[in-house]
């Protein structure tokens, strides 16, 4: 199956993500090996080097993008290493993040999310928090019902995140 991963057929190694995300859930440790991988290939997604055809609302292969988040989230958890490796693809993911699309800030909600799993880093986190300020004082319900919810992960990494959207989380429960 990890052949597959690499395949010349985005759509194989897409396919492979979701089966290999299970075995990671069941034994992290025995995938650790392939945290740069999986970071290599978040990039290329990223940086838009796969065919157009896997774009969705003008963002490149979402569900694919999704899916690696998720699996960082869990090989980075508790990892110092492991976690350094992805850093830089997720501060490329908050920068170039896309607030005007519910599928870009799907993106950017499973990257906070990843963020708050992963060994901690201020860059990361106060790039964390930066969006989901947005999303806390976005007109969209849902949005700040995901600010809640990834305002409630990151404060366990550090409280004082808290603080300074404390105005916004009373306007939302107005």
């Amino acid at each position: 199956m990890l052949d597959r991963l690499c395949d010349n057929d985005p759509g194989v190694m897409g396919a492979t993500l979701c089966p290999l995300y299970d075995l990671i859930l069941e034994d992290p440790n025995a995938y650790k090996d392939l945290v740069v991988s999986f970071v290599n290939i978040l990039k290329q997604v990223a940086e838009r080097r796969l065919p157009t055809s896997y774009d969705y609302h003008q963002m490149p292969a979402p569900f694919i993008q999704i899916k690696l988040l998720k699996i960082l989230a869990v090989l980075g958890s508790g990892d110092k290493s492991a976690s350094g490796h992805m850093y830089t693809v997720l501060g490329d993911i908050f920068r170039k993040g896309d607030t005007a699309s519910n599928i870009g800030n799907a993106i950017l909600y499973e990257c906070i999310c990843c963020v708050s799993c992963i060994f901690p880093n201020s860059k990361m986190l106060d790039a964390a928090a930066e969006t989901t300020s947005k999303f806390l004082k976005s007109d969209s319900h849902n949005l700040k019902y995901m600010g809640i919810d990834a305002l409630g992960r990151l404060i366990k990494i550090n409280p004082d995140i808290a603080e300074q959207h404390q105005l916004a989380v009373i306007d939302c429960l107005e």
